[in-house]
């Protein structure tokens, strides 16, 4: 099963390409990502937050009572977008996409950023969208393949550490088991050189970062 997740930062443009199910996609708002919803005329199953950014009449007019919610404190020790990813991964979500996570407040961006790194998400696909781009963290031992157009730019940022045995198919600029250390800049603006290219990660976690023209 897949789970999008709306979350509450800006979300201008809907991600080209991206297909929502009402039907088979489990739809969460965190809080108030449930506004983005509203923009985009999206109805969510659930609701999960502290509902600080919901104004409730909003939620009743939208919602029509059909909105399964999920309150919680304000003072808690988990952002809603982390309760509403730990909800997906208690309902057995495989793939998990998150809408409107940046943008909004610097911190709350790094934040949703850094969170792929979580060990709870291991094993779980999981990827933040955002207009033409795409981010997900490659823990290691890994690999993945990825598809896209000649020319796309991919960086790969190292966090929680260095980033060690990176290796690079059909890129324009590949790594053979090289060793990133955070604050590299070196796995910056590399390039797609085939339609399909591979990267594989032997220890730490890698953020990938796609940008699709």
């Amino acid at each position: 099963m897949k789970a999008v997740i709306f979350a509450n930062g800006i979300m201008n443009q809907w991600p080209p390409g991206f297909e929502l199910s009402m039907d088979s996609d489990l739809i969460i708002a965190a809080d108030g990502g449930f506004n983005n919803c509203r923009q985009w005329n999206v109805m969510p199953h659930v609701i999960v937050g502290d509902m600080d950014s919901v104004n409730p009449s909003d939620l009743t007019e939208h919602g029509h009572g059909e909105i399964e919610i999920h309150r919680f404190p304000a003072k808690k020790d988990e952002t809603d977008l982390h309760l509403a990813l730990q909800m997906a991964i208690d309902r057995n979500a495989g793939e998990i996409v998150i809408l409107g996570a940046l943008g909004a407040r610097w911190d709350m961006t790094f934040s949703n950023v850094f969170i792929l790194a979580t060990p709870f998400l291991r094993g779980v696909d999981v990827r933040i969208l955002e207009g033409q781009y795409e981010l997900l963290c490659l823990h290691g031992h890994n690999k993945i393949n990825l598809v896209g157009k000649p020319g796309n730019i991919v960086s790969l940022i190292p966090l929680a550490g260095p980033a060690t045995g990176v290796t690079l198919g059909g890129f324009e600029f590949p790594l053979d088991k090289e060793t990133l250390p955070v604050g590299t800049t070196r796995g910056v603006s590399n390039l797609f050189k085939n339609e399909k290219v591979e990267i594989e990660l032997e220890g730490g976690h890698l953020l990938v970062v796609i940008t699709r023209e």
